[in-house]
Protein backbone atom coordinates (compact mmCIF):
# COMPACT_ATOMS: atom_id res chain seq x y z
CA UNK A 1 0.00 0.00 0.00
CA UNK A 2 1.26 3.40 -0.53
CA UNK A 3 2.10 5.88 1.83
CA UNK A 4 -0.12 8.90 1.75
CA UNK A 5 2.21 12.30 1.28
CA UNK A 6 2.26 14.64 4.17
CA UNK A 7 0.68 17.96 2.41
CA UNK A 8 1.06 20.05 6.00
CA UNK A 9 4.41 21.45 5.39
CA UNK A 10 3.90 22.35 1.55
CA UNK A 11 0.28 23.81 3.03
CA UNK A 12 2.33 25.86 5.92
CA UNK A 13 4.69 26.98 3.21
CA UNK A 14 2.03 28.34 0.99
CA UNK A 15 -0.01 29.87 3.90
CA UNK A 16 3.03 31.72 5.22
CA UNK A 17 4.05 33.01 1.34
CA UNK A 18 0.15 34.40 1.19
CA UNK A 19 0.34 35.84 4.74
CA UNK A 20 4.00 37.74 3.61
CA UNK A 21 2.76 39.00 0.44
CA UNK A 22 -0.56 40.64 1.56
CA UNK A 23 1.29 41.70 4.63
CA UNK A 24 4.11 43.37 2.33
CA UNK A 25 1.44 44.39 -0.17
CA UNK A 26 -0.49 46.10 2.76
CA UNK A 27 2.41 48.45 3.74
CA UNK A 28 3.25 49.12 0.41
CA UNK A 29 -0.08 50.08 -0.10
CA UNK A 30 -0.06 52.44 3.31
CA UNK A 31 2.98 53.79 3.65
CA UNK A 32 5.13 56.75 1.82
CA UNK A 33 8.10 57.03 3.34
CA UNK A 34 10.92 54.86 2.41
CA UNK A 35 12.67 54.62 5.17
CA UNK A 36 9.77 53.41 7.75
CA UNK A 37 8.16 51.44 4.49
CA UNK A 38 11.54 49.38 4.94
CA UNK A 39 11.64 49.34 8.65
CA UNK A 40 8.05 47.63 8.41
CA UNK A 41 8.71 44.96 5.44
CA UNK A 42 11.75 43.98 7.66
CA UNK A 43 9.51 43.63 10.47
CA UNK A 44 7.16 41.96 8.91
CA UNK A 45 9.91 39.35 7.64
CA UNK A 46 10.44 38.99 10.76
CA UNK A 47 7.77 37.12 11.40
CA UNK A 48 8.12 34.52 8.80
CA UNK A 49 11.66 34.20 8.99
CA UNK A 50 13.94 34.24 12.11
CA UNK A 51 17.02 36.32 11.72
CA UNK A 52 19.24 38.44 13.94
CA UNK A 53 20.67 40.79 11.59
CA UNK A 54 19.36 42.92 8.78
CA UNK A 55 20.37 45.54 6.17
CA UNK A 56 19.12 47.23 3.42
CA UNK A 57 21.27 49.53 0.90
CA UNK A 58 19.83 51.20 -2.03
CA UNK A 59 22.14 51.96 -5.17
CA UNK A 60 22.96 55.88 -5.55
CA UNK A 61 21.49 58.21 -7.89
CA UNK A 62 25.48 58.47 -9.60
CA UNK A 63 25.05 54.47 -9.89
CA UNK A 64 28.84 54.47 -7.89
CA UNK A 65 28.14 52.50 -5.38
CA UNK A 66 25.42 51.71 -2.60
CA UNK A 67 23.54 53.76 0.49
CA UNK A 68 23.29 52.36 3.37
CA UNK A 69 19.69 53.02 4.61
CA UNK A 70 18.58 50.19 7.23
CA UNK A 71 20.40 48.59 9.90
CA UNK A 72 18.55 46.02 12.66
CA UNK A 73 22.51 45.85 14.74
CA UNK A 74 22.23 49.31 16.82
CA UNK A 75 26.21 49.47 16.61
CA UNK A 76 25.84 49.63 12.95
CA UNK A 77 23.14 52.79 13.18
CA UNK A 78 25.64 55.04 13.21
CA UNK A 79 27.26 53.87 9.94
CA UNK A 80 24.39 54.94 7.94
CA UNK A 81 26.26 57.75 6.07
CA UNK A 82 29.27 55.36 5.00
CA UNK A 83 28.40 54.18 1.55
CA UNK A 84 29.90 51.25 0.27
CA UNK A 85 31.16 50.35 -3.71
CA UNK A 86 30.04 47.47 -5.90
CA UNK A 87 31.84 43.97 -5.35
CA UNK A 88 32.33 45.73 -1.44
CA UNK A 89 31.28 43.08 0.82
CA UNK A 90 28.27 40.59 0.10
CA UNK A 91 26.06 43.65 -0.52
CA UNK A 92 28.63 45.22 -3.15
CA UNK A 93 28.85 41.65 -4.61
CA UNK A 94 24.95 40.86 -4.87
CA UNK A 95 24.28 44.68 -6.57
CA UNK A 96 27.33 43.95 -9.07
CA UNK A 97 26.04 40.87 -10.55
CA UNK A 98 22.43 40.92 -10.07
CA UNK A 99 22.48 37.35 -8.27
CA UNK A 100 21.13 36.26 -4.50
CA UNK A 101 23.65 35.04 -2.05
CA UNK A 102 22.69 31.99 -0.05
CA UNK A 103 25.77 31.20 3.15
CA UNK A 104 25.03 28.42 4.93
CA UNK A 105 28.09 29.00 7.07
CA UNK A 106 29.99 32.58 6.68
CA UNK A 107 32.62 32.07 8.23
CA UNK A 108 34.07 30.51 5.53
CA UNK A 109 32.88 33.69 3.32
CA UNK A 110 36.00 36.46 3.15
CA UNK A 111 34.70 39.84 3.78
CA UNK A 112 31.96 41.38 5.68
CA UNK A 113 28.04 40.70 5.32
CA UNK A 114 26.34 44.08 6.44
CA UNK A 115 29.01 46.88 7.16
CA UNK A 116 33.01 47.03 6.69
CA UNK A 117 32.75 47.51 10.58
CA UNK A 118 31.05 44.65 11.74
CA UNK A 119 32.85 42.15 13.88
CA UNK A 120 33.67 38.72 12.03
CA UNK A 121 31.41 36.19 13.57
CA UNK A 122 30.35 32.74 12.43
CA UNK A 123 26.51 31.87 11.19
CA UNK A 124 24.58 32.24 8.39
CA UNK A 125 23.50 34.72 5.48
CA UNK A 126 21.00 35.17 2.62
CA UNK A 127 20.93 38.35 0.37
CA UNK A 128 18.90 39.24 -2.24
CA UNK A 129 18.99 42.32 -5.46
CA UNK A 130 15.83 44.59 -5.19
CA UNK A 131 15.20 44.88 -9.39
CA UNK A 132 12.77 46.28 -11.12
CA UNK A 133 12.56 45.69 -14.99
CA UNK A 134 16.16 47.10 -15.96
CA UNK A 135 18.11 47.73 -13.06
CA UNK A 136 19.13 46.71 -9.24
CA UNK A 137 17.84 49.38 -7.13
CA UNK A 138 19.01 47.77 -4.14
CA UNK A 139 20.20 45.17 -1.87
CA UNK A 140 18.48 43.36 1.50
CA UNK A 141 20.64 41.02 3.32
CA UNK A 142 19.47 38.84 6.57
CA UNK A 143 22.17 37.29 8.86
CA UNK A 144 21.75 34.92 11.80
CA UNK A 145 24.10 33.39 14.61
CA UNK A 146 24.06 29.59 13.97
CA UNK A 147 25.28 28.52 10.85
CA UNK A 148 22.43 26.30 8.55
CA UNK A 149 19.56 28.54 9.94
CA UNK A 150 18.38 29.58 6.74
CA UNK A 151 16.69 26.69 4.69
CA UNK A 152 16.41 26.84 0.51
CA UNK A 153 12.53 27.40 1.15
CA UNK A 154 12.91 30.55 3.04
CA UNK A 155 15.35 31.78 0.86
CA UNK A 156 12.97 31.35 -2.52
CA UNK A 157 10.19 32.78 -0.26
CA UNK A 158 12.35 36.51 0.07
CA UNK A 159 13.81 35.88 -3.54
CA UNK A 160 9.84 35.70 -4.55
CA UNK A 161 8.66 38.42 -2.45
CA UNK A 162 11.67 40.55 -3.42
CA UNK A 163 9.79 41.69 -6.78
CA UNK A 164 7.13 43.12 -4.65
CA UNK A 165 9.32 45.24 -2.31
CA UNK A 166 11.67 46.88 -5.43
CA UNK A 167 8.03 47.84 -6.58
CA UNK A 168 6.78 49.21 -3.02
CA UNK A 169 10.22 51.05 -2.47
CA UNK A 170 10.51 52.54 -5.96
CA UNK A 171 7.08 53.92 -5.04
CA UNK A 172 7.93 55.42 -2.05
CA UNK A 173 11.17 56.91 -3.62
CA UNK A 174 9.54 58.23 -6.70
CA UNK A 175 6.92 60.07 -4.09
CA UNK A 176 9.72 61.33 -1.81
CA UNK A 177 10.91 63.07 -5.24
CA UNK A 178 7.84 64.24 -5.85
CA UNK A 179 7.59 65.78 -2.57
CA UNK A 180 11.47 67.51 -2.91
CA UNK A 181 10.48 68.55 -6.32
CA UNK A 182 7.87 70.56 -4.49
CA UNK A 183 10.35 71.89 -2.04
CA UNK A 184 12.97 73.15 -4.19
CA UNK A 185 14.26 75.31 -6.59
CA UNK A 186 15.23 73.51 -9.81
CA UNK A 187 17.86 75.65 -10.99
CA UNK A 188 19.37 76.51 -7.48
CA UNK A 189 18.47 73.59 -5.29
CA UNK A 190 17.86 75.98 -2.85
CA UNK A 191 14.51 75.40 -0.77
CA UNK A 192 11.20 77.66 -2.58
CA UNK A 193 9.40 80.95 -1.36
CA UNK A 194 6.91 78.34 0.23
CA UNK A 195 8.98 76.30 2.36
CA UNK A 196 10.70 79.63 3.88
CA UNK A 197 6.93 80.66 5.30
CA UNK A 198 6.57 77.10 6.51
CA UNK A 199 10.03 77.16 8.01
CA UNK A 200 9.84 81.24 9.59
CA UNK A 201 6.14 79.77 10.90
CA UNK A 202 8.79 76.97 12.70
CA UNK A 203 11.23 78.90 14.24
CA UNK A 204 8.60 82.03 14.91
CA UNK A 205 6.99 78.73 17.23
CA UNK A 206 10.10 77.31 18.71
CA UNK A 207 11.58 81.25 20.11
CA UNK A 208 8.75 81.31 21.81
CA UNK A 209 9.69 78.30 23.81
CA UNK A 210 13.54 78.67 23.55
CA UNK A 211 13.20 82.66 23.89
CA UNK A 212 16.45 83.03 21.01
CA UNK A 213 16.80 85.98 19.12
CA UNK A 214 15.71 84.87 14.87
CA UNK A 215 17.48 86.61 12.49
CA UNK A 216 16.84 86.71 8.57
CA UNK A 217 19.08 87.99 5.52
CA UNK A 218 17.38 89.06 2.00
CA UNK A 219 20.27 88.78 -0.87
CA UNK A 220 19.76 90.75 -4.46
CA UNK A 221 21.94 90.09 -7.28
CA UNK A 222 23.13 93.90 -8.24
CA UNK A 223 22.54 95.13 -11.79
CA UNK A 224 21.25 91.23 -12.40
CA UNK A 225 18.87 92.94 -15.65
CA UNK A 226 22.38 93.76 -17.30
CA UNK A 227 23.91 90.54 -17.25
CA UNK A 228 20.72 89.21 -19.15
CA UNK A 229 20.72 91.66 -21.72
CA UNK A 230 24.48 91.62 -22.20
CA UNK A 231 25.39 88.17 -22.33
CA UNK A 232 21.37 86.19 -22.39
CA UNK A 233 19.46 84.25 -20.11
CA UNK A 234 21.53 81.63 -19.98
CA UNK A 235 24.48 83.45 -18.54
CA UNK A 236 21.99 84.44 -16.11
CA UNK A 237 20.95 81.36 -14.96
CA UNK A 238 24.51 79.95 -14.55
CA UNK A 239 25.17 82.41 -12.37
CA UNK A 240 21.98 81.97 -10.21
CA UNK A 241 22.88 78.74 -9.80
CA UNK A 242 26.26 79.10 -9.08
CA UNK A 243 25.34 81.76 -6.20
CA UNK A 244 22.81 78.85 -5.19
CA UNK A 245 25.35 76.39 -4.68
CA UNK A 246 27.62 78.90 -2.79
CA UNK A 247 25.37 79.61 -0.31
CA UNK A 248 24.65 75.95 0.32
CA UNK A 249 28.45 75.75 0.90
CA UNK A 250 28.56 78.95 3.24
CA UNK A 251 25.64 78.12 5.84
CA UNK A 252 25.04 75.48 8.01
CA UNK A 253 22.07 74.32 5.99
CA UNK A 254 20.72 70.96 7.66
CA UNK A 255 21.40 72.66 10.84
CA UNK A 256 20.22 75.73 12.46
CA UNK A 257 20.24 77.54 9.18
CA UNK A 258 18.39 77.03 6.08
CA UNK A 259 19.04 78.87 2.71
CA UNK A 260 16.27 80.00 -0.02
CA UNK A 261 15.39 80.96 -3.63
CA UNK A 262 12.63 83.46 -2.69
CA UNK A 263 12.32 84.85 -6.34
CA UNK A 264 14.45 85.67 -9.52
CA UNK A 265 17.23 86.81 -8.60
CA UNK A 266 16.59 87.39 -4.92
CA UNK A 267 17.79 84.64 -2.34
CA UNK A 268 17.44 84.59 1.54
CA UNK A 269 18.60 83.06 4.35
CA UNK A 270 17.23 82.16 7.80
CA UNK A 271 19.59 82.11 10.80
CA UNK A 272 17.86 80.13 14.03
CA UNK A 273 19.17 81.49 17.32
CA UNK A 274 21.29 84.34 15.55
CA UNK A 275 21.16 88.07 17.09
CA UNK A 276 21.59 91.20 14.88
CA UNK A 277 25.27 91.95 15.06
CA UNK A 278 26.22 88.75 14.49
CA UNK A 279 23.64 88.71 11.23
CA UNK A 280 25.55 91.59 10.25
CA UNK A 281 28.88 90.39 10.55
CA UNK A 282 27.55 86.89 8.70
CA UNK A 283 25.74 88.46 5.95
CA UNK A 284 29.24 90.86 5.34
CA UNK A 285 31.03 87.79 5.21
CA UNK A 286 29.12 86.65 2.66
CA UNK A 287 29.17 90.05 0.73
CA UNK A 288 33.13 89.51 -0.04
CA UNK A 289 32.65 85.79 -0.58
CA UNK A 290 30.49 86.87 -3.78
CA UNK A 291 32.06 89.78 -4.67
CA UNK A 292 35.51 87.30 -4.73
CA UNK A 293 33.75 83.96 -6.13
CA UNK A 294 35.07 83.26 -8.90
CA UNK A 295 31.54 83.17 -11.52
CA UNK A 296 31.74 81.71 -15.14
CA UNK A 297 30.82 85.22 -15.85
CA UNK A 298 33.65 86.64 -14.38
CA UNK A 299 35.94 84.07 -15.51
CA UNK A 300 34.95 84.36 -19.28
CA UNK A 301 34.61 88.42 -18.87
CA UNK A 302 36.99 89.36 -16.51
CA UNK A 303 35.87 93.34 -16.81
CA UNK A 304 32.60 91.98 -15.49
CA UNK A 305 31.50 92.27 -12.03
CA UNK A 306 28.80 90.30 -10.00
CA UNK A 307 28.08 91.59 -6.69
CA UNK A 308 25.01 91.41 -4.41
CA UNK A 309 22.97 93.73 -1.85
CA UNK A 310 21.66 92.62 1.78
CA UNK A 311 19.25 93.33 4.32
CA UNK A 312 19.35 92.28 7.25
CA UNK A 313 16.20 92.46 10.33
CA UNK A 314 15.90 90.15 13.30
CA UNK A 315 13.06 89.11 16.02
CA UNK A 316 14.28 89.64 19.62
CA UNK A 317 12.57 87.63 22.09
CA UNK A 318 10.71 89.97 23.13
CA UNK A 319 8.42 91.72 20.15
CA UNK A 320 5.90 90.99 18.52
CA UNK A 321 6.99 90.76 15.17
CA UNK A 322 5.30 88.65 12.57
CA UNK A 323 6.76 86.42 9.58
CA UNK A 324 5.39 89.12 7.12
CA UNK A 325 7.33 92.01 9.18
CA UNK A 326 10.13 90.35 9.63
CA UNK A 327 10.56 89.82 5.97
CA UNK A 328 9.40 93.48 5.22
CA UNK A 329 11.64 94.63 7.20
CA UNK A 330 14.91 93.24 5.54
CA UNK A 331 13.58 94.10 2.17
CA UNK A 332 13.34 97.85 3.29
CA UNK A 333 17.14 97.09 4.61
CA UNK A 334 17.74 96.07 1.13
CA UNK A 335 16.39 98.45 -1.00
CA UNK A 336 18.56 100.91 1.19
CA UNK A 337 21.49 98.95 -0.03
CA UNK A 338 20.49 99.02 -3.12
CA UNK A 339 19.82 102.90 -3.28
CA UNK A 340 22.84 103.79 -1.26
CA UNK A 341 25.84 102.22 -3.74
CA UNK A 342 25.45 98.78 -4.00
CA UNK A 343 27.18 95.70 -2.92
CA UNK A 344 26.68 96.45 0.94
CA UNK A 345 24.65 94.85 3.93
CA UNK A 346 22.26 97.41 5.58
CA UNK A 347 20.67 96.42 8.89
CA UNK A 348 17.12 97.43 9.92
CA UNK A 349 16.57 100.21 12.08
CA UNK A 350 13.55 101.91 13.85
CA UNK A 351 11.86 104.30 11.53
CA UNK A 352 13.34 103.44 8.19
CA UNK A 353 11.21 102.87 5.55
CA UNK A 354 10.63 101.83 1.81
CA UNK A 355 13.04 104.38 -0.15
CA UNK A 356 11.82 106.00 -3.51
CA UNK A 357 13.67 103.25 -6.04
CA UNK A 358 14.51 104.20 -9.64
CA UNK A 359 14.15 101.07 -11.41
CA UNK A 360 17.27 101.20 -13.56
CA UNK A 361 19.71 101.79 -10.17
CA UNK A 362 18.55 97.96 -9.76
Amino acid sequence: MTALRDYKPLFYSKLTESHLFSEVGRIIASELEPAELIRKIIATIGKSICFDNASVYIVKKDLSGLDAVFFLDPALKNRMSHAIFFDNGAPGEIAANGEPLFLANSSSYDTFLHHPDEPTRPGSYMGIPLMNDTSIVGVMGFSHSKPGAFTVEEFDLLRTVSHTISAGLEKATLFMKTLEIARYDELTGLLNYRVLLEKLEQEFGRQVRTGRNLSFIMIDIDNFKRVNDRYGHLEGSRALAQLGALLRDTFRTGSTDACFRYGGEEFSVLLAETGFDQTLEVAERLRRAIDEYPFTLKTMHPDEVLTVSLGVSTKQKDDNKTTPQLIHEADMALYKSKTTGKNRVTGFSAGMTMPGVNPDAL
